[in-house]
């Protein structure tokens, strides 16, 4: 007879990120603006800007959570 429950006695290392978490949402955002028929998007000019906003929230969330996780060790 053959036991289907092996890992009986081993801890669930499954986990959530966060981040894969936020970029499904931005995804499914996209999609639904896609099939909305796509909005009109900002002019050109303001689109880099929006661009060097986004990339330096992202780089200071990234700092922020790199501090804090070094800190707990």
């Amino acid at each position: 007879m053959i036991d289907d429950d092996t890992d009986a006695g081993t801890p669930d290392t499954r986990h959530r990120s966060p981040g894969l978490i936020l970029l499904g949402i931005a995804a499914l955002l996209v999609a639904g603006w896609g099939l909305a028929g796509g909005p009109d998007l900002p002019p050109a000019g303001d689109l880099g800007w929006i661009a060097v906003a986004v990339g330096l929230a992202i780089g200071l969330l990234l700092i922020v959570t790199g501090a804090r996780s070094s800190r707990r060790r």
